[in-house]
């Protein structure tokens, strides 16, 4: 399939593996009950979810996660923030550039960071927003 796509040959492929279907397709459309409820790029449909998330370890979070929760709230690059007793989870556009940026502020504001993580939404995340349940639900259903 690779090949035929370098090819120029436009392919049609109907799957349940949300991973092949990322890794293959330029473009894709979610179908449920029989219409499109999402079609885009893979990766324009996963920045709709949340955009990418950014995961903070904190050295002594009891005392500073929220001072830097109320921080990174006011940077413009942040949608949302979230946090537990463990970690504050970040939720922005363009991670690798608000990573950066939001470390800087971080150490500025002198909040000492143990660990920083970047990870993206996947297309099973687009799934469950756009159908409100997980494909392994609707394949079952229909088993």
């Amino acid at each position: 399939m690779r090949r035929l796509h370098t090819l120029g040959t436009t392919v049609f492929l109907t799957t349940h593996y949300l991973q092949e279907a990322d890794s293959l397709c330029d473009r894709l459309a979610i179908i449920d009950g029989g219409k499109i409820v999402a079609e885009g790029t893979p990766t324009a449909l996963k920045q709709q979810i949340v955009g990418d998330v950014l995961t903070f370890r904190l050295e002594h979070p009891e005392r500073a996660l929220e001072p830097a929760q109320q921080l990174l709230r006011e940077q413009a690059c942040v949608r949302e923030t979230k946090s537990d007793q463990a970690a504050l989870y970040v939720y922005v556009d363009q991670g690798e550039e608000a990573l950066v940026s939001l470390l800087r502020r971080l150490e500025d504001a002198d909040i000492a960071v143990q660990s920083a993580a970047l990870t993206r939404p996947s297309l099973d995340d687009v799934f469950l927003q756009k159908t409100g349940r997980s494909l392994s639900e609707s394949t079952a259903s229909v088993l």
